[in-house]
């Protein structure tokens, strides 16, 4: 029988990050409370849930006090921690269903304890201290099936086993001895049997049995030192992880003290490895021979040469895995990393599969998995994921997806192994394979509670509200009507309303949600906002019911962030509204957005976008593939994107002095053998660019000052030979970088060495102008896509947007945008409201920074730290989509997410992974994209010896319709709107759109379809017509003087009356897909058989 496809149910596993606050949040709403006059006198004041309606409650005729409020949240997060940086090659965490062991800073082998239920923050005096070793400790971990044993070892010092209580400090419990002059690198427990550990040293491992503190058995045949061990889960077999990762043992230790097999491992020589079994299979992870991480799998039923090989990130910290055999996933965190891999293990290929990729707010120092008894069922917890950084350890649930969780999944939750062990150790040794026993995870079974957090320093308690000041007005006696609260299991979406700034004040025209609600309520954005300045507490002596003006389509405001919620000011009538439970999509909170239709949703709560499960496609399956590449040019400069493609043909350098491959995109395959055949330019390549108005022209950058512009046909001979078409000597210094303008034919923006930015017309040899800003070198430079600015980051760290078009020459300015200066990039998008710099840290994380293009101090919005790696990102936008490309030279992955202008930013889409590295990424116009086949994105992606093509598709259903969601109005950017010298003398001109919809074709929407129709012809609604907020950069002390950036682009959409005649109606869609169907008129009453007209008279 052929196999059928069946969907894991931890397919869609999610991490979900704590909050990030420092131990507490502060949130803003409302408490009404209602002052009750007794007979005895006394006021008293009684609270009334903020959010309920009160219109049939005895609130109206009693005086109420608004008061508005912080409330405070505590995370789950453990922060505040003396973790420090650690050396150590262990996982640096671990554990058990009732503590946390982790490495602290201090000289000598200390060790830091907490429960598993610990939160907010921990300093030293906080948590409990093992002084373990007087050296630094090589390994620790708990038994396995006594929670409150932990076992440490160092190189001079005996095996120590620690007791822990949670009343009491840590107490030493007993002492293994391996041997005299024995050097412990490692340990690991028994996986079915009590009190038995194994030792690894060098050129040996130990089994030792600590109920009697002997060594039980001896295994040699390990060459140099232990680095990591593993236990099947039958503890049958022992795999062990020597000679830097690139051996792999593996024994059955009751059966013979030497290796039963051995493997070949990793080829590189790291300084750290691990191995663990992980069911039918063997899992290790090292390095290869370019410093790569590398996971390895093998087959425990056919041992030989590995099953799967994949490679990750470019760095010199190992990946930590860890293998749940319930769910059977497999976690990989690096070291010094910040990002955390979520794969699952099958019985086919892939082997491993990805799940998820989640990008942690700090670089890991260790990490661990927390015990199944410990995980919150009725959440859809299936694991506890621990990460270590140096200040904090960051506890991530596991989440399964599920409609709703008043119920137990058993199926997410299977019995799994309990506290208790399956045999002794003396019973192991004499040969016993009994399984430990399972436990159910169901809420009714008999799972002991976690334990309770340690005594924390005595806190005042919170004293309840106080009564405030009141009028001696007298209030009419009523009786106490208490209002219920809500359920705790509404989730409420609060209605964010419109936010307007007036005097430097923010003010909200909606209704300020309640403190209960809010407290229900998590801010899904990675952004980290400044907390609120105190408020107040207002009382308003018989206010009336709160009222708001009607909410208007916009708000003019000079902000994008996340905005605050404020209570209403003194003296203001709000009235009540319902609350609104919904965010309205695409709506800002600030500036208002581009009137074409944004491709995001909110899904329970959370923004997402119609990207987020984009399928890139390689050409190895196509057939789209150069392949036999050789002498690739590893070494450009890292100003330079390397390979570049028009819609006709792709150009790769090659090593040597000035040789650039030429290929047609149209005729992919095996690359014939000999000298690799190119373009020779007789100097250093820095960059290359194709002309987007001429796809047969290349424009190429060297480093004596000079741009070669080539011109390409079918019918040329061998392109060695060739000379280019024109040479422009710019100048003496190098050239850094080469950008076409993106409106007008043959301008060209050139960056250079001396800090300097020229704009040539490449057509007529001609230098229209020159422009300074940079102190030093200069790093990106890049066009808006109206062409009126563009934006450089240079070495010097600054952020400039040029317009230089203009005759006063306007330059805005942001300084300290990067902190490492060795490369970044920049680019607009949103419309050209923002820019957007992608650069590094001194510490090699890769990170986004955005800043709003529509103020003129280039004011920041927001940062996201992307991963950590050695080469710079490099970005692609694509305008249609709002979609941004990152990857990297030497990355497998293709990170994407789309650009939003309001929180949170940036939504993450479905990464793409290879298994080779890059070397570059050169993206097509989108006319070559095949909208049918829901295709948003077309590039070619080099690597050492291949040119393949991956297109980026977005998976729909029916592909016989036109997805309008997905593709708006394209932005032409393959046809020139005016020339060189129209622009340099003022003369603007609209960038142009047009609908990549196919004739004959229907929408899965009706739209309005046009040709291609400018911007400024379009017709425009009464809201295009109305000035935004947007097309002049504002800020709090903006005068009429202040310069100003022209209007940002925005689609607007033909009115419904001009498209009615185009747009065809459902009459004409069924009649369309009518005549894909035969019709049936027959009746089915006409195929039966009736009785002989003669029978009817018998």
């Amino acid at each position: 029988m052929a196999w059928r496809f069946a969907a894991s149910k931890f397919k869609n596993t999610t991490p979900k990050l704590p909050k990030k606050e420092n131990g507490e949040e502060d949130v803003v709403g409302q408490m009404m409370y209602v002052d009750d006059q007794h007979d005895d006198g006394n006021s008293h004041l009684r609270h009334v849930a903020g959010g309920q309606n009160l219109e049939n409650s005895d609130v109206d005729d009693k005086e109420t006090h608004v008061v508005t409020c912080k409330l405070k949240i505590h995370t789950d997060t453990i922060f505040d921690l003396p973790v420090g940086n650690l050396s150590c090659t262990n996982d640096g965490i671990h554990a058990s269903a009732d503590f946390l062991a982790f490495h602290i800073e201090g000289e000598g082998g200390k060790l830091g304890v907490l429960p598993i239920g610990a939160k907010g923050r921990r300093t030293r005096n906080d948590i409990w201290i093992i002084a373990a070793h007087g050296e630094q400790v090589s390994d620790f971990g708990f038994m396995t099936y006594a929670d409150q044993l932990l076992a440490t070892c160092s190189r001079d010092e005996p095996v120590k086993i620690w007791k822990l209580s949670r009343d009491s400090s840590p107490q030493l419990a007993t002492e293994v001895n391996v041997g005299a002059g024995v050097v412990t690198e490692c340990l690991k427990a028994h996986s079915t049997a009590d009190n038995l550990l194994a030792v690894g040293s060098h050129n040996s491992a130990y089994i030792t049995d600590i109920s009697t503190k002997r060594v039980a058995i001896e295994l040699t045949g390990i060459t140099d030192k232990v680095q990591a061990m593993g236990w099947s889960e039958d503890g049958r077999l022992l795999a062990v992880s020597g000679d830097k990762g690139r051996q792999i043992v593996v024994y059955d230790p009751r059966a013979n003290t030497v290796p039963i097999q051995t493997l070949e491992g990793h080829g590189g020589m790291g300084r750290e490895a691990r191995v663990l079994f992980a069911g039918n299979r063997l899992i290790s992870t090292g390095f290869t021979t370019k410093r790569i991480q590398e996971v390895r799998a093998y087959d425990t039923g056919k041992w030989g040469s590995p099953i799967h090989t994949q490679e990750f990130v470019s760095t010199t910290g190992v990946l930590i895995p860890h293998y749940d055999p319930d769910t059977k996933l497999v976690f990989l965190s690096g070291k010094g990393t910040n990002k955390l891999f979520m794969l699952e293990l099958q019985d086919r290929q892939p082997y491993l599969s990805h799940v998820f990729e989640l990008t942690l707010p700090e670089q890991t120092l260790g990490a661990t998995v927390g015990s199944k008894r410990r995980v919150h069922v009725m959440d859809g917890e299936v694991d506890t994921y621990y990460q270590l950084t140096k200040n904090s350890i960051v506890p991530t649930p596991c989440i399964v997806p599920r409609r709703s969780y008043r119920d137990f999944h058993a199926d997410l939750f299977p019995e799994t192994r309990g506290s208790e062990p399956g045999c002794s150790a003396s019973e192991w040794l004499s040969g016993t394979n009994a399984a430990p026993p399972k436990t159910s995870l169901a809420p009714s079974s008999s799972a002991s509670p976690p334990p309770p957090e340690p005594m924390p320093p005595q806190q005042a308690a919170v004293a309840p509200p106080r009564p405030m000041s009141i009028s001696s007005n007298n209030v009419p006696n009523g009786k106490d009507h208490h209002v219920p609260a809500p359920r705790k299991e509404e989730v409420r979406e609060l209605d964010y309303g419109v936010y307007e700034k007036e005097n430097g004040a923010v003010r909200s025209t909606a209704k300020t949600p309640s403190a209960e609600t809010n407290s229900t309520q998590g801010n899904t954005s990675p952004l980290t906002t400044n907390s609120p300045d105190p408020i107040t507490v207002v009382s308003a002596v018989g206010a009336p019911k709160a009222t708001s003006p009607p909410v208007t389509g916009s708000a003019s405001t000079s902000s994008v962030s996340t905005p605050l919620t404020v209570g209403p000011a003194y003296g203001e009538k709000p009235k009540e509204a319902p609350v609104n439970f919904r965010k309205p999509i695409g709506a800002s909170n600030r500036v208002p957005l581009s009137q074409r239709v944004r491709p995001k949703s909110c899904v329970v709560g959370q923004i997402t976008s119609k990207f987020r499960h984009v399928d890139g496609q390689q050409g190895t399956k196509s057939g789209h593939v150069f392949s036999n590449l050789r002498n690739v040019n590893t070494r450009l400069p890292p100003e330079s994107n390397g390979v570049c493609c028009s819609n006709k043909y792709a150009a790769v350098p090659l090593a040597g002095l000035g040789v650039v491959g030429i290929y047609d995109v149209d005729a992919p395959g095996k690359l014939p053998d000999g000298v690799m055949d190119g373009i020779f330019n007789k100097a250093t390549v820095t960059d290359l660019q194709w002309n987007p108005f001429d796809e047969s022209q290349l424009a190429v950058g060297t480093d004596c000052g000079q741009i070669n512009l080539w011109r390409f046909s079918e019918s040329d001979g061998p392109r060695n030979e060739m000379e280019p078409e024109k040479q422009i000597k710019i100048c003496g210094e190098k050239i850094t970088s080469l950008r076409w303008h993106p409106l007008a034919a043959n301008l060209m923006a050139v960056a250079l060495s001396n800090s300097t930015i020229e704009l040539w017309d490449v057509s007529e040899g001609k230098l229209y102008s020159r422009f300074v800003q940079h102190q030093s070198g200069i790093l990106g430079i890049a066009w808006s896509a109206d062409g009126r600015r563009i934006a450089s980051v240079g070495k010097d760290a600054t952020l400039f947007v040029h317009e230089p078009a203009t005759a006063e020459q306007k330059v805005y300015e942001r300084k300290s945008v990067v902190e490492s200066t060795r490369a970044a990039r920049v680019l607009f998008a949103c419309d050209d409201r923002i820019v957007i710099v992608v650069g590094m840290t001194k510490s090699s994380q890769r990170q986004v920074q955005m800043y709003d293009a529509t103020t003129v101090d280039l004011r920041h919005i927001y940062t996201q730290v992307i991963d950590s790696a050695t080469q710079p990102l490099v970005p692609h936008y694509d305008y249609d989509s709002n979609v941004l490309f990152l990857s990297g030279k030497g990355d497998r992955f293709v990170n994407m997410f789309e650009v939003i202008y309001d929180s949170p930013y940036l939504l993450p889409l479905a990464p793409f992974m290879s298994p080779v590295g890059s070397q570059g990424i050169a993206f097509h116009h989108k006319i070559k994209c095949n909208v049918m086949a829901v295709e948003f994105q077309v590039c070619w992606r080099l690597s050492d010896k291949n040119l393949e093509q991956i297109v980026f598709r977005v998976p729909r259903i029916k592909k016989d319709v036109f997805q309008d969601d997905l593709f708006p109005d394209a932005l032409v950017t393959w046809e020139p709107v005016t020339t060189a010298a129209r622009w340099m003398s003022g003369q603007e001109s609209a960038p142009v759109f047009r609908s990549l919809k196919p004739d004959g074709v229907f929408s899965s929407i009706p739209r309005p379809i046009a040709a291609s129709v400018r911007h400024s012809e379009m017709p425009t609604s009464s809201a295009a017509t109305t000035p935004s907020s947007s097309a002049t950069p504002s800020t709090e002390k903006q005068t009429s003087s202040t310069p100003s950036h022209p209007t940002p682009i925005a689609r607007n959409m033909q009115s419904c009356a001009v498209e009615s005649a185009h747009t065809p109606d459902r009459q004409q869609v069924a009649a369309a897909w009518s005549t894909k169907i035969d019709l049936d008129t027959r009746l089915e009453q006409d195929q039966m058989e009736g009785v002989d007209e003669t029978e009817w008279n018998q």
